[in-house]
């Protein structure tokens, strides 16, 4: 019984220190050995399709649309606005803007949610590369640009760039959730050196469109484009300097739902690829797959089992792993501490770190409840 405890313990522990520590230092590692070198082997694109699926976006769509045009661009530039059953006068605005700027169509759509939105829009895109993006994103100066130049490599299914959130009330918490998204952006930049990256930021996602493939309308076709690619020997990559921005919520019980969903979808669509991403078929991206998507979404599992090993081997008489009992205690108890401070708007660095670790992993918690009870997210 104390061999399996054990084993069960140090088997928890060993995956949690590699996902955390161990494969981002590997991917750090082989992209400074052998790093993705890009060549120009085909034409620049000659026509790129900026998607946008909106819902109840009246109070956005002028001004985004308006920041998509101004963009520098070496090609023609279509932009395509698919109205998700929108109420609000976001089709009227849209069919006002297309009427004096050709460039510019509308897709009015009964509501089905974002996925079935952008799957419409890639349907009806005309460019070799499709740009996906979000109402409130941001494109920085010569964001497009730099998407699309790497696809002069013809071995480049789909390209990202980095996002950063905003905020409209600067708060402890919200400043926690961009310190685990920079650790985030950190990891897929080594992957992406590496020739090992399988996932983008779905508001700055480019892709040739010659590589889609339809999904249900609940899953996350940003989600399953860049696994589409890597099954097809495709690279994906980030181009750091390609910068976006997007306000984020302060609001834990916002920010909670949404993580919960994209959790849900994207353990989903790494679940359903894994087997076109075996390991003798796609190394590289079934590493990533495995170590930083499913593995990383397991941490609650993987805790809990090396906490009740961990109790059973105290139990046991083998007082040295009361140590790894306590730091998970300790770590709950700061994030109970969080909780209930948060109202309070004073300075509690020390307490609302281990909350945004654990709200992070109660999320992704909820999201395996979510598949095991087949629960599916259509909407927004």
């Amino acid at each position: 019984m104390t061999a399996l405890t054990l084993a069960l313990f140090w088997a928890s522990a060993g995956l949690l220190a590699w996902v955390y520590f161990g494969y981002p230092a590997l991917a750090w590692a082989v992209g400074r050995i052998r790093p993705v070198r890009l060549r120009a082997d085909e034409p620049m694109p000659r026509r790129v399709t900026v998607g946008l699926a909106v819902h109840e976006g009246a109070h956005e769509i002028e001004e985004r649309l308006a920041n998509i045009v101004a963009q520098d661009l070496d090609a023609e530039l279509e932009i395509v606005v698919a109205s998700d059953g929108s109420t609000d006068d976001t089709v009227r605005l849209v069919e006002q803007l297309a009427s004096r700027d050709v460039r510019i169509r509308l897709l009015e759509l009964p509501r089905s949610g974002q996925s079935a939105a952008q799957s419409a829009i890639v349907e009806a895109a005309s460019g070799e590369v499709v740009v996906l993006t979000d109402a409130e994103t941001r494109f920085e100066a010569g964001l497009l640009r730099m998407l699309v130049a790497p696809f002069q490599d013809r071995r480049v299914g789909c390209v990202t760039g980095v996002l950063a959130w905003h905020y409209d009330r600067d708060t402890d918490t919200s400043r926690h959730e961009g310190l685990y998204w920079r650790y985030e952006q950190a990891v897929r930049r080594w992957e992406s050196r590496a020739g090992w990256l399988s996932s983008a930021t779905g508001a700055l996602l480019a892709f040739r469109r010659a590589i889609y493939e339809p999904v249900p309308a609940h899953a996350s076709l940003d989600q399953m484009l860049p696994l589409v690619a890597r099954a097809r020997g495709m690279l994906v990559l980030v181009v750091p300097e390609a910068r976006g921005s997007d306000r984020g919520t302060s609001s834990t019980a916002d920010q909670f739902r949404s993580r919960v969903r994209i959790a849900t979808q994207g353990i989903a669509a790494n679940m359903r690829m894994a087997r076109r991403l075996a390991p003798w078929r796609r190394p590289g991206p079934a590493l990533a797959v495995w170590s930083h998507k499913i593995l990383r979404w397991m941490t609650p599992w993987l805790v809990m089992a090396a906490a009740l090993a961990a109790l059973l081997l105290v139990a046991g008489g083998l007082a040295a792993y009361a140590v790894a009992l306590g730091a998970i205690g300790l770590v709950f108890l700061a994030a109970l501490a969080g909780l209930a401070l948060r109202r309070t708007g004073r300075p509690m660095a020390l307490v609302t770190f281990p909350l945004t670790v654990v709200l992070v992993n109660a999320c992704f918690a909820l999201a395996w409840l979510n598949l095991l009870l087949r629960r599916r997210f259509g909407a927004w």
